[in-house]
């Protein structure tokens, strides 16, 4: 239990650095953290011992670096903890930041850097070594000098204090990082309702493979633990991603109370759990979790479900498992529910919900007796709750033009009020503005989220989707992640979460968009008329609206920010400006008048004509900008892209078609004319042909694949769901 000298400490203490020192001279022998490697080998680290490395690194930074802006590189781990809280301590401002990757694009943390006129960078002792190389491309990040621990150096100055405890940079949904100014008041006070929402004490153990560097990883997964005394255990995310089962043995070994996680890693979860053998199971206890939180993304009901399913056997109580939210400019949580307290769920009328009204069809709570719920019901959509308000706290609902405040149970931007809410953005003085006004009757600053929503007659809250992603088409409202999880649903090929829907105006009408994410092996075997037709299909039973065009993917390449969210303006400006680097097809309604296998193939005109049909849809481009004499390489085909020509032809011929053949026939006319006499007998013995087989795939190449680095990992997409290539 806390008692009245950690209440005072933590009632006016200026900064979560203070509270560490307090800890430090209280309990100096407890633990404070503990990372675990990736063969579950943990590294710990006491209060005292953690406060003597705080204080000594904050007496080695150079004195004018009080009030600067310090960027944080690291590999996850206590030293990041350590450098983060020596920057606070000496006065600094740090900007945690994940570590850039050997070869990538340096541009992100180039914005960053600028943004907030960073004077130097942090880093562990590998990083001193790697980061020179890594940063070399780059000549604002390589200017800015470098600094780590050293052992042996004691502390000697005198802290410095800033008001602000940390930059955390947000990129939005557009790609363009917008630094939250996080005060060390909004930040204690958020960590205070953290504390007080999810029964937080000094008996507790959190377990946390979250980013360091976002904001639920940050401040509920790692702060969290300095504020209530708790102990943490720290995973790296990409072992998690490796590992997921991991997580669960972690939260059973260490008698974890407290947990979280966005929704796909419940997802994943779930389905690792229905697959343990009896011995497996063994190692596996989830009796002492308390709460299980689940947020950072958009939460669906039946993953909820699945996951209460698959968890019960192994010990998980009822009613553990609920989501919150909250975002960055509230330092971190805005509403939840405390530990036993049920989580609501709505089924709303879907046409009426498109109209911006709220019809509740049936309501329940999320608990052991509610089955899976029929997602592609063309009538309904379900909507999990996201908890009440914060204590000291407000949540209202207004019209996104007029400001006005709305009832219970109408949609309108969801708006913040209170202590946690933080100052705004660094350097971006006419977005602060907009964003965090003042209330004329109140006087409160209240935060204007960006999120469309409403709070139902009980007060809870529930999310309906982003202003700025909203699709209008015909005059009705359709929220992208209800078509986007309709469209990753529609096929097991496709990867779950790996969908970015939005309109674009088209010959004077908005037409539906999307960009869809296959699994790795399908990438070596595309279906993608097949794969399109059911998303089509689907799309227009649940929704009522045509797909115009569908463009397939690989892993990691539909945009995401750092937390895993889905950019949608991004995607769309890519896909007008047609930046994607590697496509595994296109289907496009203007160039699907022949589907393969639909219409025989009489001569070799019409031959000619469909497979500059399958070129064209591939490009997006009309077919008559297609020159039948150029080779496929140089109208702009890559190897994917051929791949899913192959497969289209295949169907359509009725034999396999050997790779080669691709390479030697490489124009629209050669290719025509060699299939054509292949499938009426003049056969051309340059290519052999035989009969395509059940076991027939197309080879890709591995090297065609990234090297992917954590925050792509975190992108939801280092494994599909199941997959046979999935971890164990």
């Amino acid at each position: 239990m806390t008692d009245d000298k950690t209440r005072k400490i933590q009632e006016y203490a200026g900064s979560v650095a203070e509270i560490l020192e307090f800890r430090a001279r209280h309990t100096p022998d407890k633990s404070a953290y503990g990372m675990l490697d990736a063969v579950f080998r943990l590294t710990a680290i006491t209060y005292a011992e953690l406060w003597a490395r705080v204080a000594a690194l904050s007496s080695r930074l150079p004195a004018q670096i009080a009030g600067e802006r310090c960027l944080l590189m690291f590999q996850p781990g206590i030293d990041f903890i350590v450098a983060l809280l020596a920057c606070s301590h000496s006065g600094a401002i740090p900007v945690p930041v994940n570590m850039p990757g050997r070869n990538k694009s340096l541009v992100k943390w180039e914005n960053i850097a600028a943004n907030c006129q960073a004077c130097c960078i942090l880093t562990d002792k590998a990083g001193l070594d790697t980061l020179p190389d890594i940063l070399k491309p780059s000549g604002i990040l390589a200017a800015l000098p470098l600094y780590a621990e050293q052992a042996g150096i004691v502390a000697g100055t005198s802290p410095g204090f800033n008001e602000l405890a940390f930059l955390q940079y947000t990129s939005g949904s557009t790609g363009d990082p917008k630094g939250v100014m996080v005060t060390h008041a909004s930040l204690l006070n958020n960590l205070k309702q953290l504390a007080d929402k999810f029964r937080i004490n000094e008996n507790s153990v959190m377990v946390s493979w979250l980013p360091f560097y976002h904001d639920m990883g940050l401040i509920l997964g790692i702060l969290q633990g300095i504020y209530s005394g708790n102990r943490v255990i720290l995973m790296n995310p990409a072992d998690f991603m490796q590992q997921p089962l991991n997580w669960l043995r972690a939260i059973s070994v260490y008698q974890a109370t407290h947990t979280a996680a966005p929704n796909f890693a419940y997802e994943l979860a779930a389905a690792k759990l229905a697959k343990l053998s009896p011995d497996e199971a063994k190692d596996i206890s989830l009796q002492s979790l308390t709460r299980a939180v689940c947020g950072a993304e958009p939460v669906n009901l039946n993953t909820m479900l699945k996951f209460n399913q698959a968890a019960r056997p192994f010990g998980f109580r009822e009613y553990t498992l609920a989501p919150g939210y909250g975002l960055a400019e509230a330092s971190l949580v805005v509403s939840a529910y405390r530990p036993g307290q049920k989580t609501g769920w709505l089924k709303l009328a879907r046409n009426d919900l498109q109209n911006g009204l709220v019809s509740v069809l049936d309501r329940g709570y999320l608990d052991y007796t509610q089955q899976p719920v029929e997602e592609a019901a063309a009538g309904a959509i379900y909507l999990v709750g996201n908890g009440f308000v914060i204590d000291g706290h407000q949540v209202s609902v207004r019209n996104p033009e007029s400001g006005a405040e709305l009832g219970s149970q109408v949609i309108g931007e969801i708006c913040f009020a209170g202590e946690s809410v933080t100052r705004g953005y660094w350097n971006r003085a006419e977005e602060t503005n907009a964003t965090f006004p003042v209330d004329e009757k109140t006087g409160w600053v209240f935060l204007r989220t960006g999120d469309l929503g409403f709070l139902d007659t009980n007060g809870e809250l529930y999310i309906t989707g982003r202003i700025k992603d909203l699709i209008i088409i015909r005059g009705m409202n359709y929220y992208p992640q209800d078509i986007e999880r309709t469209a990753f649903t529609a096929h097991p090929d496709l990867r779950p979460d790996g969908t970015a829907a939005f309109s674009v105006v088209q010959a004077g009408e908005e037409q539906l968009i999307l960009i869809q994410e296959v699994n790795r092996p399908a990438v070596r075997k595309p279906q993608c008329d097949q794969w399109a037709k059911q998303i089509r299909a689907d799309i227009l039973k649940v929704h009522g609206i045509l797909a115009e065009s569908i463009i397939f993917l690989p892993p990691m390449h539909v945009p995401r920010t750092t937390s895993g969210k889905i950019q949608r303006n991004k995607a769309k400006a890519m896909y007008l400006n047609r930046e994607w680097d590697k496509i595994v097809g296109i289907f496009s309604l203007e160039n699907s008048e022949r589907a393969p296998g639909t219409q025989p193939i009489t001569s070799r005109e019409e031959l000619a004509d469909y497979i500059t049909g399958l070129v064209a849809r591939q490009l997006a481009v009309p077919a008559g900008e297609i020159d039948r004499s150029l080779p496929f390489t140089e109208l702009g085909l890559n190897s994917m892209m051929t791949l899913s020509v192959r497969s289209s032809l295949e169907q359509a011929m009725g034999f396999s078609i050997p790779s080669v053949a691709l390479f030697n026939y490489n124009t629209v006319q050669q290719m025509s004319e060699h299939l054509f006499s292949l499938k009426h007998g003049s056969v051309n013995q340059s290519c052999t042909v035989r009969q395509a087989g059940a076991g027939d795939s197309a080879v890709f190449p591995e090297a065609e694949y990234d090297h992917y680095s954590e925050e792509e990992l975190l992108a939801l997409l280092a494994k599909e769901v199941g997959g046979e290539d999935h971890a164990h």
